[in-house]
């Protein structure tokens, strides 16, 4: 990587020394609630130091660049980098950033990297002790968010050449949005279940990967739609592996263009199915199988079948968070009814919805996306 043309793609940005953007400070916030982090950063490392596009839980706007974890983690572009004890870590040990305030123990970074392949700065989250562990699930947040920001800076790159910035600014907070809303619903409505809090911090990062993928398909196309059939498989990607090979059957035919707004919250959908059938689901057991099919008409409707499931019925309580999701917060958001019936064959799970709630309409108006 030429750090010259490296450093060139960064100004080329206009972010450096500019001014705090709401667009920005939202994902650094859920990176810092996501990763139960006491700092998280959006770095932008040019030739003499790093500076802070969007801070938490720290005061400086910059430090120098030898003294910039970030300067580290942005040599290979397609790692993320960890740090899980800083004092223990030979190239940090006497740093000041770490002797001194802000007294860094942990660190993670996941470069912010662009087509061409340069590293402008990094996604990163720190804390002031040590670490034991970052997950594989942690790291895979964590680079779903630095897409995130990526999604954003090339964006407004490609984007406002020629057009009105008010105008593009104003669509990019609403499609961005979207996410953002589902998550700040999430978050309060699984705080008021009866959950533990590690519980409730594994299934807020489930959700936030799995809405970070339908995030993703979406930038790829430019925020106007995604196909049903696509979104179906990168929502249920997470529960496939070697067990579960050839065992999720997904509809082939009758596809049609998903609005974003019909996107989010089937992905919640599917995800809260599939967690549900890999627990006491279908998905438990060697002999399950699912099938998931839909009829696109004057309503639509979508059904989730599961067969050889677990012997018993196992339901979440009636109150529960998961329960909740399938058969009140789906079927609203739809305008639509929901039937959930387990039974000794397995799992009959449908949900009606008026076409305008899922379907692109394509005479819709910006504010009507």
């Amino acid at each position: 990587m030429s750090e010259n043309k490296r450093v060139a793609a960064l100004n080329a940005t206009k972010l450096l020394d500019s001014d705090i953007e709401e667009r920005f400070e939202r994902i650094t916030r859920l990176a810092a609630n996501a990763l139960g982090s006491d700092m998280a950063l959006i770095s932008l490392v040019d030739g003499e130091r790093q500076w802070f596009k969007s801070k938490v839980g720290i005061e400086a706007t910059e430090t120098p660049r030898e003294q910039a974890f970030c300067a580290h983690a942005i040599q290979k572009p397609d790692e993320v980098m960890v740090v899980l004890d800083a004092h223990k870590d030979d190239r940090f040990v006497a740093n000041p950033l770490v002797t001194d305030d802000p007294s860094i123990s942990f660190y993670a970074g996941a470069p912010l990297v662009t087509k061409e392949g340069y590293a402008l700065g990094t996604l990163c989250v720190l804390d002031t002790t040590s670490r034991a562990d970052f997950s594989n699930q942690d790291i895979q947040v964590l680079k779903d968010l630095a897409a995130s920001v990526m999604t954003e800076i090339e964006l407004e790159n490609q984007e406002l050449i020629n057009a009105d910035l008010t105008i593009i600014n104003t669509e990019l907070q609403h499609r961005m949005g979207n996410m953002y809303a589902h998550i700040s619903a999430l978050i309060t409505m699984m705080a008021r279940t009866d959950i533990d809090k590690d519980q409730f911090v594994r299934r807020i990062r489930q959700k936030i990967t799995n809405l970070s993928q339908t995030q993703a398909l979406l930038a790829a196309k430019h925020y106007e739609s995604v196909s049903l059939t696509e979104l179906v498989a990168s929502a249920l990607s997470p529960f496939g592996g070697e067990t579960t090979a050839g065992r999720i059957n997904i509809q082939t035919f009758d596809d049609f263009e998903v609005s974003p707004r019909g996107a989010f919250i089937l992905t919640l959908m599917l995800n809260e199915l599939g967690t549900n059938a890999i627990k006491h689901g279908a998905l438990s057991r060697d002999s399950g199988q699912i099938d998931v099919s839909w009829k696109n008409g004057d309503e639509i409707l979508f059904n989730w079948r599961e067969y050889g499931g677990a012997s018993k019925t196992v339901t979440e309580p009636k109150e529960g968070f998961g329960t909740q999701i399938l058969n009140k917060i789906v079927p609203m958001d739809l305008q639509g009814s929901a039937e959930y019936n387990l039974s000794a064959h397995g799992l009959l799970y449908s949900v009606s919805a008026k076409p305008e709630r899922l379907r692109l309409i394509v005479t819709d108006t910006i504010s009507n996306t």
